[in-house]
């Protein structure tokens, strides 16, 4: 089977050098967004162009995989649908279509560049990266020599605009080079709960795991748990391990779970074992089929 690459020559051929918008976007105390929309001189602008261009091509030819909310590959590009996260970009762009006038701007106050560009159809393509706030800096002294002597620059203002993208938007895809920035960007913790949520509510873990009460309650104070559970949102099979009981008890003699079964149930006794739980309802345990050895898979 061959694997998909990522084609920045097809998406860069698609980009216009000559429309690029910086926008910057913030939050307010209550979560509502709100951008600003600097303008920049023809130099900078050709100078920022130059960076992003440089920056997808050097993801070119990387594997292209579909977006996984439990973790990210290294040199993969990942890609998702930009349908699946409209109400978040949807959120986003309304902030961009009607920026904040702003005189005295903090680079503190904002999150994100956004880097709008029109495509060679009219549609607007979307580029995204986290902003450096030269945290590093803050501590220290920043200047610069000019004449033969060094100024002091007051560091609180300064605006980092580095190299790196985060994702991409661009018609119906995302594209997404830093996992975790796209997260944090369009927020998705509350939509990973949520679907969490969704799928600890199925009446037949409650029926045949005692105390699951407490179970599903730990379960969702715990980020990389709420992930791996998002990812079976709408999935059929999460009960088939309380289904078949057999099969799940020599599972947990093979792999030496710590888990009791009585009666028909699964006993969860503390949160030590959430971790073979979540194992069980993504069928993630399994056996090598030339070497015969046990291993765990928690990215199904």
């Amino acid at each position: 089977m061959n694997t998909q690459k990522f084609d920045s020559a097809k998406l860069l051929s698609n980009l216009s050098r000559n429309s690029l918008m910086l926008h910057l976007t913030g939050r307010k105390y209550n979560g509502d967004l709100f951008s600003v929309t600097p303008t920049i001189n023809k130099n900078v602008q050709q100078e920022i162009i130059d960076l992003i261009e440089k920056q997808i091509s050097y993801y070119d030819n990387q594997n292209l995989k579909q977006y996984d909310i439990v973790g990210s590959i290294d040199d993969t590009v990942e890609y998702a649908n930009s349908n699946d996260y409209i109400n978040k970009l949807n959120e986003i762009f309304s902030s961009l279509k009607q920026p904040m006038v702003l005189n005295d701007i903090d680079p503190n106050s904002f999150d994100f560049f956004t880097y709008e560009f029109k495509s060679t159809n009219g549609k607007p393509i979307y580029v995204f990266r986290k902003i450096n706030r030269m945290k590093a800096l803050k501590k220290g002294i920043l200047g610069e020599i000019a004449n033969g002597s060094f100024t002091k620059i007051k560091s609180s203002k300064l605006l980092g605009i580095d190299n790196a993208i985060d994702f991409i938007v661009i018609d119906d895809k995302i594209f997404i080079f830093h996992h975790i920035s796209l997260e944090r960007v369009l927020k998705l913790n509350d939509q990973f709960k949520d679907k969490a949520k969704d799928v600890l509510s199925n009446d037949e873990f409650a029926e045949k795991i005692k105390n699951f009460d407490e179970l599903k309650k730990r379960a969702l104070e715990n980020g990389n748990y709420v992930k791996r559970l998002a990812k079976l949102y709408k999935n059929d099979g999460i009960t088939a391990f309380l289904e078949k009981i057999d099969r799940t008890k020599s599972v947990i003699d093979q792999f030496n779970l710590d888990i009791e079964v009585n009666k028909g149930q699964l006993i969860y006794r503390d949160e030590t074992q959430i971790g073979n739980f979540v194992n069980l309802m993504q069928d993630s345990y399994y056996k090598t089929l030339i070497g015969n050895q046990n291993g765990i898979d928690e990215k199904r």
